[in-house]
């Protein structure tokens, strides 16, 4: 990641710090990514090091021929009791939405003493993950899935990559599914996408449609 400029700053200033880039973002053309401490820094590079081809365009290229949802379709069928659906009944107390973590110490909750923001010259958010080239490990998709499924998300609820760790994935939402229908239904994609949220996360599909149902923030996580 040696082409990526860096700040450092305190952990207590990282979100108003990431903000004020992405709004800047259309006029410097330098999107922020939130890494975390130099230690998530330091892991994500030693994942990203080795991966030197095919390179960002090519990605990029390789993500605009796949059809995000047949994608997924094809990913459960390839193997179906991995991804089975794990169904309940709706939560009657959903559990507190999700926000952005990056920044704060794991048990505690207290800001870290100071974080990374990189910025990246990429077009548009969803590029990130090929100028990256981040994915590819265990269960977790490649860099043009990634990207195929970030753009579908992106034009379909505004979802925006704002964090990557060296297995961690947090995304800005403006416009969230509002109903829980459409909410069980993004579950079930982003279930496919990242099935640990579920299996080691939510327990069942509603319980992550209630995280979904008007969440500013949408956070994937694979071991």
């Amino acid at each position: 990641m040696s082409d990526i400029k860096t700040v450092v700053i305190p952990g207590s200033k990282a979100l108003a710090e990431l903000d004020r880039l992405r709004t800047e973002y259309p006029r410097t053309g330098l999107y922020p990514i939130l890494f975390g401490d130099q230690d998530d820094f330091d892991r994500a590079h030693d994942q990203l090091r080795e991966l030197h081809e095919p390179g960002p365009d090519a990605e990029i290229e390789e993500s605009l021929k796949l059809d995000p949802l047949e994608w997924l379709r094809k990913r459960a069928d390839d193997d179906p009791e991995y991804y089975e659906m794990f169904h309940g009944d709706w939560p009657e107390h959903p559990e507190a939405k999700i926000d952005i973590v990056t920044h704060q110490e794991l048990r505690s909750g207290k800001p870290k003493p100071s974080v990374i923001i990189g910025l990246l010259p990429v077009q548009t958010p969803w590029h990130v993950f090929a100028h990256l080239q981040w994915g590819g490990w265990n269960e977790c998709p490649f860099p043009a899935e990634h990207c195929a499924m970030h753009r579908y998300w992106q034009d379909s609820y505004g979802a925006e990559v704002v964090s990557i760790t060296g297995d961690i994935v947090q995304c800005v939402v403006s416009r969230p599914p509002n109903d829980r229908h459409a909410s069980v239904q993004l579950a079930k994609q982003q279930y496919v996408y990242c099935a640990d949220i579920v299996q080691q996360g939510t327990d069942t599909i509603e319980a992550l449609a209630a995280l979904l149902l008007d969440g500013r923030y949408w956070y994937f996580w694979w071991d």
